[in-house]
């Protein structure tokens, strides 16, 4: 049993009340003489000794303080919690067997692990601290995650107990809608492979398709010319637009980060920042033969999301996100 507030226990202090009470309080008694004990010598009186009466009713009284100071303490009970072992499952990972622990799913209410697996994002790493949270102290805790996790925050979760992180299965993220973003395109139609960087704007919804020198305003832009970029361009990317021009385009010299890559891991885009803008640029010349990925289903959607706004970071390497202990336990219910 624990104490939420010891100090209530200072209370103990008024049992010295009653004692004092009943030492002070004695039955009456009235002396009566007799001629015949007037003759006889007086003894010395024995030394006083404290002498309680009505026991009972002492000890009720010294009970019904102890009560209340211990009230006053907020006692609670521990260590009678239910220490049954618990598995969590993320969703996209391979469920185990049980055996006698409670499998349940790391997902918002951690339905258990017979109900429909939950779909979309989930917040993992918000949802392994309320687990740890919310388990008693003494209860075992396995977390089976999928390769690729996904829903992290930017810190390993710290928990108050130590726990078994088990990886299994591959955990595919399913694929996310094409971000809802307005281009416009100019474009030479004498360079190679414009026409599938065309069919892909329409595809997106966009059809604003114009010449390299039409000028355009508040939106992103995709550029495809070759030489120095003009005017119009770099005033885009001031005005804190994403910029997407060819690889034969003349850029400004700067450091430039990998936005894309193909399936082998070779660079496809390049960023670097432009003004308050960024400027794109292909690092291959547009044709099926020298970037496969014009042909492939989802180019659109790829496209569109180079010019999406850059979200936070999310999925990680799950062996790389194993949380950490050193969290204080929290309090007993």
């Amino acid at each position: 049993m624990n104490l939420l507030f010891p100090l209530g226990l200072a209370a103990l202090a008024s049992l010295l009340l009653p004692l004092v009470l009943h030492l002070a309080r004695r039955t009456e008694q009235t002396p009566t003489d007799f001629a015949a004990l007037r003759w006889l010598r007086q003894k010395p009186r024995p030394r006083h000794r404290p002498r309680f009466d009505e026991w009972l009713l002492l000890a009720v009284r010294l009970l019904l303080l102890a009560g209340i100071a211990l009230v006053l303490a907020q006692p609670v009970l521990t260590g009678r919690e239910e220490a049954t072992p618990v598995i969590a499952v993320a969703p996209g990972a391979s469920v185990p067997d049980a055996g006698t622990a409670r499998r349940i799913w790391l997902a918002p209410g951690f339905p258990a692990i017979d109900t429909r697996a939950p779909t979309g994002r989930q917040p993992i790493a918000s949802l392994i601290r309320q687990l740890d949270a919310d388990l008693p102290a003494n209860a075992p805790l396995t977390i089976v995650v999928p390769r690729l996790l996904d829903g992290a925050d930017a810190e390993r979760p710290r928990l108050s107990r130590a726990v078994t992180w088990r990886i299994a299965g591959e955990g595919r993220a399913p694929p996310r809608a094409a971000p809802a973003v307005q281009i416009a395109l100019r474009y030479d139609p004498a360079i190679p492979g414009s026409r599938y960087i065309a069919a892909a704007v329409r595809a997106l919804g966009s059809t604003d398709i114009g010449g390299v020198t039409d000028a355009v305003g508040g939106r992103s832009l995709i550029w495809l010319g070759s030489g120095a970029l003009p005017r119009m361009v770099g005033d885009q990317a001031l005005a804190g637009h994403t910029i997407l021009v060819g690889r034969d385009a003349i850029v400004p010299a700067a450091a430039t980060t990998v936005v894309w890559r193909d399936a082998a891991g070779a660079p496809l885009v390049e960023a670097q920042p432009l003004g308050r803008g960024r400027l794109l640029r292909f690092t291959r010349a547009l044709t099926p033969a020298t970037m496969p990925a014009l042909l492939e289903p989802d180019f659109p959607r790829r496209l569109a999301a180079l010019f999406a706004p850059t979200p936070d970071p999310a999925r990680v390497p799950a062996a790389a996100y194993a949380p950490q202990t050193g969290a204080p336990a929290p309090l007993p219910p």
